[in-house]
């Protein structure tokens, strides 16, 4: 029978051999594309929110930050030996393969929400300038637009099925980790300030491992009109022009939000393969 294994903190001195082994990772999308999460949580916490299950045929990391999010990488056999690295967490992401093994020994929560994803990244080739897709406005976001973006990120949780409307505690919860990320530059809108009517955010950004988008939303009111295609390919645009040629830029989106999936190829993402988002409400 063999040992079953369990997680622990990672020594700086393990750092080099774990980022090679995560960019080399083979995928269908690049082990370095897929694990663009994993390898700038290195980038910019080092060994802290990493914890490594390993032995000599299995071997599993986990991005743990307690209470908020986990980030599963590596081999299945090894995530299903080790089980969960976190006793509690609101929010699982990351490719099929190493999700579901802890999704499987998390048991029942009448909690959890469990949605089929898909994983996308970018072909340059595909993206469509600014004469064929012009940027419709696409903005920094700032202090005034805090309100409203907060307002689009409780839209984002009813139509992705995160759970019911989170009423006012939900609404200052989401306001205020978007501030967190306004304050890093990550979080842009079209509209005018103060009233903005699309969001997207990077939960991703770094100039050595891509760029990822999140949290992007339209409101209804503005929507089945192209400014989400045409936003997200401004983005993507800004993202490939801020770096080096052949940083990757992803995304993940519910495999049956069609006309998200259409907008997204519109703006030069391609599919790639099947991902995981686990919620608890």
């Amino acid at each position: 029978m063999r040992r079953r294994l369990r997680w622990r903190r990672v020594d700086s001195a393990e750092l080099p051999t774990i980022t090679d082994r995560l960019t080399r990772w083979p995928a269908p999308s690049g082990g370095a594309s897929r694990h663009m999460f994993a390898l700038s949580a290195i980038e910019a916490y080092g060994t802290e929110p990493l914890r490594l299950a390993t032995d000599t045929d299995r071997w599993a990391l986990a991005v743990v930050f307690p209470g908020r999010l986990v980030v599963p990488c590596g081999d299945a056999a090894a995530v299903e030996s080790a089980g969960s690295p976190a006793r509690r967490w609101r929010l699982m992401v990351g490719d099929r393969e190493a999700c579901d093994p802890m999704l499987a020994r998390t048991g029942r929560d009448s909690n959890l929400v469990v949605h089929d994803q898909r994983f996308l990244t970018v072909d340059p080739d595909r993206v469509p300038g600014e004469l064929e897709l012009p940027d419709p406005g696409l903005r920094r976001a700032v202090d005034a637009d805090l309100p409203g973006l907060a307002r689009l990120a409780v839209r984002l949780h009813i139509d992705d099925r995160f759970g019911p409307d989170p009423g006012r505690s939900g609404l200052r919860g989401y306001r205020e980790r978007i501030e967190g990320s306004l304050r890093q530059g990550l979080v842009h809108c079209v509209g005018p300030i103060g009233a903005p009517v699309l969001k997207v955010e990077r939960s991703v950004s770094s100039q050595r491992w891509g760029v990822q988008l999140a949290g992007i939303v339209v409101d209804p009111t503005h929507r089945c009109q192209g400014l989400g295609r045409a936003a997200v390919a401004a983005a993507v645009r800004s993202a490939l022009d801020e770096a080096p040629l052949g940083r990757p830029v992803s995304l993940h989106v519910r495999v049956d939000n069609l006309p998200a999936l259409r907008a997204y190829a519109a703006a030069g993402f391609v599919d790639r393969e099947a991902w995981r988002l686990a919620v608890r409400s």
